[in-house]
């Protein structure tokens, strides 16, 4: 994929949150999938300074939190994000809600979305358990074709907004399966293709970029691009690699 699509796959994902701030009626979230049950502790949520969802991101320790490095990269002011933990829907005003101490975007990253990763640091711990990121030894984790777990708020079909929590199960490939977005070039040590599970049509969409990709209780990716239309024509999903941003992040 060229530079010019990627970033077009970003821009969509920032559409997606002018929509909500405008408004629009919202559904629950993540093309395909099923609704959270209940809250997972690691997963949060990037607002703007009016309450609306900018991207996800996920806690990993009680005051860091990662997401992609996209969502700080074009936001207007990274440091007046809200990060938002224990809300499942957001259109209701439970959980706790953090401001940006400190914020650094992965040494790496450019707009190819190569190293798209970077780490939020809170002002106050938030009181739920944290999800450890995928090491370099964790090599099993990435096999194609096992199974992992996504989550996000984003978009759920074209033009329809979401603010429930869902999850979907994906199974890992090649990169050159999730073609238009990765490229030949791709390597495995940046980018994790995922793929829906044999009669579903699972995948993320605008509005998931920065949440978690889970494996055997570990990040092991981060929402980066795919399915920017979510609907079913490329209905794949291409995270960061947690274990190779993690030692770029000191984690």
């Amino acid at each position: 994929m060229s530079k010019k699509t990627r970033r077009a796959a970003v821009g969509t994902v920032l559409a997606a949150a002018a929509l909500v701030a405008a408004g629009a009626v919202p559904a629950s979230a993540v093309h395909g999938g099923r609704t959270a049950g209940g809250t997972p502790s690691f997963a949060v949520v990037l607002e703007n300074p009016d309450g609306s969802q900018w991207c996800g991101g996920t806690l990993i320790a009680p005051d860091k939190v990662l997401t992609a490095g996209h969502c700080l990269a074009n936001a207007a002011d990274p440091g007046a994000l809200l990060v938002v933990g224990g809300r499942a829907d957001l259109s209701s005003t439970g959980g706790r809600v953090r401001h940006v101490a400190a914020f650094r975007v992965a040494p790496g990253f450019n707009w190819n979305l190569d190293h798209d990763a970077a780490l939020v640091t809170l002002d106050k711990p938030l009181p739920y358990k944290p999800l450890p990121p995928a090491k370099k030894q964790d090599t099993a984790l990435y096999r194609d074709g096992r199974t992992a777990t996504v989550y996000g708020w984003g978009m759920t079909g074209p033009k329809v907004l979401g603010t429930k929590l869902k999850q979907a199960t994906l199974r890992l490939a090649p990169q050159a399966s999730c073609a238009p977005y990765t490229e030949p070039a791709d390597t495995r040590d940046l980018r994790v293709c995922g793929l829906p599970r044999t009669g579903t049509t699972d995948s993320i969409c605008p509005g998931d970029s920065g949440g978690p990709l889970v494996a055997d209780g570990k990040l092991i990716g981060i929402v980066s691009t795919g399915n920017k239309y979510c609907d079913t024509q490329h209905p794949v999903s291409v995270f960061t690699k947690v274990s190779t941003v993690a030692a770029e992040l000191g984690l």
